[in-house]
């Protein structure tokens, strides 16, 4: 009895609070909940589609000058654009995590800088972008390294290896990788970007075919 007493005051209070109120100032609680959730639905979706949209590759490959001159015509002619399999991997696959609450903070850090760099024109011209280009590889390599390769493993998941299917130099290197507790990035530096001894080669091989 004494329990179905108290069901039967929590139920009387709430249909109080939520039946027309005797004074009309007490609307406000009801209404204040509902804009509550409005809000917080709006907030939500909308910050979904936020980082959507500036996390595609049209986006990050042409959002600024650096990166449709210098950065993203590398990406266009490496494996991980065009290859047998089909399977593209863009610039939010590998720069980007892909669970929360790590999503959120790379996105955050990572804009706030790239954004602060572009204003400056801090890789604004071929000279400037090759000269930070070692900085550059190296803090991705180091936040790779830091991870476990997380990002690679996303879409390669070592422990589905086919290795006896690779070709022997291949199967090799993994079973060593993986027996040594390697990561991704320890081997498989300049796979979507030159690294910075290809890039320096690269163009000073430009400059020596030029005609004087």
């Amino acid at each position: 009895m004494a329990g179905q007493e108290e069901k039967d005051k929590t139920g009387g209070r709430l249909q109080r609070l939520w039946r027309q109120p005797k004074s009309w100032w007490l609307l406000g609680i009801p209404l204040g909940a509902w804009c509550m959730f409005v809000f917080g639905l709006v907030a939500v979706v909308g910050a979904e589609v936020m980082i959507y949209q500036t996390g595609t590759d049209k986006f990050c490959a042409g959002a600024c000058h650096s990166m449709e001159a210098f950065t993203a015509p590398e990406w266009r002619d490496s494996i991980h654009y065009s290859n047998t399999s089909g399977v593209q991997a863009g610039c939010s696959d590998c720069h980007i995590p892909h669970i929360y609450p790590q999503k959120l903070w790379v996105k955050a850090t990572s804009g706030a800088r790239d954004i602060y760099g572009e204003i400056r024109g801090v890789i604004s011209t071929r000279e400037k972008y090759e000269g930070h280009r070692p900085a550059m590889a190296e803090l991705v390599w180091q936040r790779m390294k830091e991870n476990d390769s997380r990002e690679c493993r996303y879409c390669h998941n070592s422990e589905s290896f086919d290795i006896a299917s690779q070709n022997e130099y291949a199967a090799r290197a993994h079973q060593q990788g993986l027996s040594q507790g390697q990561t991704c990035i320890d081997c498989h530096k300049g796979i979507a970007h030159m690294t910075p001894d290809e890039a320096a080669a690269e163009f000073a091989r430009l400059e020596t075919s030029e005609p004087r």
